[in-house]
């Protein structure tokens, strides 16, 4: 794959994000692309079995057979994660295409952070519309040193009608913007953050991906399409212990470590460079062990708690 690394990073230094076409080949897409489909079976199933719909829809292509499903009730979900943790998912946090994207931006030593979302939005839903935000809104003031790169990647094609992203250039040299979360749990900046900066679409094909910081503003509309948009978003970091950086950098990326570990997110690997890969078994191993981990903390809080309360 053949581009300038050093156009890259001046794009990415001075915007925040980077798109970057044809990235992955299509066919690297369509193990997990038939993992939802398999998914989306079962939930038809179900479906059909509760009495909520009497088609299963199945002569229907990829990114229309969810969108009938629910033609009629709402899908209360923003992400659907869990059930699409698997070799597909994992072969495509270590593809060799994202990782060599990345290395303009975080030096040849990157890792997953263990932090991924697999989001269906739903035609007309005003629930998958995502306000203008900043994902360190999202993590707390103590992240907005940190570098954490997004790569969102459209599993169908998106332009301004179904609901592809919208990023404000330049936003990620702001500062991070007090927020307070709605109704649905989205972070709402209390400052008009379109009366300083205007955000663009930004249209993408199957195979494209789009980096973006952490700080940097970005959002996505209501989808007004008849099939679904589905998407998903893996963020990377560079692999603690392989660099430096000033003390705050150093404090503010260990802050994030922690937070992911602490609230039970999936186990960090090393996808290039310095430090050891991981199998999906391995991955998986650790991933569960971190979450039992994060459960029993919970619980032992919960506790703790309530001693104190009856004290």
């Amino acid at each position: 794959m053949l581009w300038d690394d050093g156009l890259m990073q001046t794009v990415y230094d001075r915007d925040g994000f980077e798109v970057v076409r044809g990235v992955i080949p299509v066919g690297d897409l369509e193990p997990l692309r038939d993992r939802i489909s398999d998914q989306v079976g079962l939930h038809a199933k179900q479906l059909l079995d509760e009495g909520k719909v009497d088609d299963l829809f199945e002569d229907l292509p990829f990114g229309k057979r969810l969108a009938a499903l629910h033609a009629k009730s709402e899908l209360p979900l923003r992400q659907w994660n869990e059930p699409f943790f698997g070799p597909e998912l994992h072969a495509l946090i270590n593809h060799s295409g994202i990782a060599e994207a990345l290395e303009p931006h975080l030096g040849s030593n990157v890792s997953f952070n263990g932090d991924y979302h697999l989001r269906p939005k739903l035609p007309d839903s005003e629930r998958t519309a995502f306000p203008l935000h900043q994902d360190s809104q999202y993590y707390g003031q103590a992240s907005r040193r940190a570098h954490i790169v997004t790569v969102w990647i459209p599993l169908v094609d998106v332009d301004e009608t179904n609901g592809c992203l919208y990023v404000i250039p330049g936003s990620h040299e702001w500062e991070l913007f007090g927020s307070a979360r709605d109704e649905l749990g989205n972070m709402r900046s209390f400052e008009d953050v379109e009366a300083r900066g205007t955000p663009v679409p930004i249209p993408m094909a199957l195979g494209d991906i789009l980096l973006f910081s952490n700080m940097t503003f970005h959002g996505s509309k209501v989808n007004r399409s008849n099939g679904v948009r589905w998407s998903t978003d893996i963020r990377y970091i560079r692999t603690p212990g392989t660099y430096d950086a000033s003390d705050e950098v150093l404090a503010s990326e260990k802050y994030m470590v922690d937070l992911l570990a602490k609230n039970g997110r999936h186990a960090p690997m090393v996808v290039r460079g310095d430090g050891t890969s991981s199998s999906f078994d391995q991955w998986k191993e650790k991933s569960e062990l971190r979450q039992t981990e994060a459960k029993t903390r919970r619980s032992h809080s919960k506790t703790t708690s309530t001693i104190g309360d009856k004290s």
